[in-house]
């Protein structure tokens, strides 16, 4: 065999290496991308029924992590699972955002339109804004006064919060405390004043603030004060979603 004839069918080899691994990488480009796309249809899909089952007025953000995800489909199990939640009405409260993590997430079929969410953990922000718009909302006849834009609170430390007041016949400040009283309650109780009788505080001398169940069957587990209002820790296990 001439050495022609030999660099001939060397060549042909090389190209043939280089179409096969030429269809190889797209063949994995192809599956990547069926992968991405079944994902964001799959949370979707687990969105609405979390927004449909906990009768939230706008879609939640559902992430779905864990690659690759059609593997996760056919072992009907997820690792992790991302869940935001964002201006949700919980009674005279407004929750500005939950932050959640589920782990260990079964589905009952392959359609995503049920399963369960074995732990959950997570985080609710108050953001001051919310917290004075629920002082002037549970503490009666002052709130009429305050009217909202007459009350601003800030954080005072860990657990409390204070508040400036700008009343038509005064001004100053107050703080008050911020605990858990239950896995859907708070207490806020006045610490100190300056500048604003404590009559006119009366009212909101020690106010407790009922939260209404919360979605996903999460509970609080303890609040406290940071500069970017209330934070709560939340948990739950073993919920439900879908139908």
């Amino acid at each position: 065999m001439s050495d022609y004839t030999g660099r001939r069918r060397a060549a042909g080899r090389r190209r043939g290496w280089r179409r096969w691994l030429i269809a190889v990488v797209v063949l994995i480009i192809v599956l990547v991308g069926v992968d991405f796309a079944a994902r964001a249809v799959a949370e979707q899909v687990a969105a609405s029924k979390i927004q449909q089952q906990a009768s939230l007025s706008t879609k939640p953000d559902v992430t779905i992590e864990g690659f690759p995800f059609l593997t996760q489909v056919a072992a009907r199990k997820f690792d992790h699972i991302k869940i935001g939640i964002s201006d949700l009405k919980a009674g005279p409260v407004t929750i500005t955002s939950i932050t959640a993590n589920a782990t260990d997430v079964k589905l009952s079929s392959y359609d995503f339109q049920s399963g369960t969410l074995g732990q959950v953990t997570g985080t609710l922000l108050i953001n001051f804004g919310s917290v004075g718009n629920t002082l002037t909302t549970v503490i009666g006849p002052l709130g009429s006064l305050l009217d909202g834009a007459g009350l601003t609170v800030s954080d005072a430390g860990p657990d409390e919060i204070r508040a400036s007041l700008n009343l038509v016949v005064t001004t100053g400040t107050a703080t008050w405390r911020v605990t858990r009283v239950s896995a859907d309650e708070l207490n806020i109780s006045l610490v100190s004043s300056s500048g604003v009788p404590l009559s006119v505080l009366s009212s909101m001398q020690n106010v407790d603030v009922r939260i209404p169940k919360l979605p996903l069957g999460l509970r609080i587990d303890s609040v406290s004060v940071t500069p970017a209002g209330v934070v709560g820790t939340i948990s739950g296990s073993d919920v439900p979603f879908g139908s």
